[in-house]
């Protein structure tokens, strides 16, 4: 798969639930940022490209970070949306990287900077940082279950 991410594509991000799921549509909480199992902060939000793969199969060793969730399916993201967050607000800058790997070619990461500084799971969160995840989520489709 090609490394550049054009505005056409989608992207998908795995649904875990209850927690990433509120009212039948994904709730904000799906694009934190977390601290990982080996105490590193995540610097973006992973993310699957459409290339046509089987996202459960793809995805079937993620594990969930909240207690009682499990693995639910995933949502749709228009590109072309996330790229139209960057323009916002002149302090704040979006985009989608392609971060592939041996395991998942198809892998990518949202994201994101306020003032020049990269959001990461040690950052603060703000009221800027919670309406980006709640613009991230209204831009997904409805939950699809695997």
């Amino acid at each position: 798969m090609n490394n550049t991410i054009s505005n056409e594509e989608q992207v998908a991000r795995i649904i875990f639930a209850p927690s990433f799921i509120c009212d039948g549509k994904v709730s904000p909480t799906a694009f934190r940022w977390e601290v990982l199992p080996s105490g590193l902060a995540e610097d973006y939000i992973s993310v699957l490209r459409n290339d046509g793969s089987d996202f459960c199969k793809q995805s079937e060793h993620f594990r969930p970070r909240t207690i009682g969730d499990q693995r639910y399916g995933y949502a749709l993201i228009p590109v072309d949306g996330i790229c139209q967050l960057d323009t916002e607000f002149a302090n704040r800058k979006v985009e989608v990287i392609a971060k592939p790997s041996k395991s998942l070619p198809n892998h990518a990461g949202i994201y994101a900077y306020f003032d020049k500084s990269k959001v990461t799971a040690a950052t603060p969160v703000s009221a800027d940082i919670m309406l980006l995840q709640k613009e991230l989520a209204q831009l997904c489709s409805v939950p699809i279950k695997f």
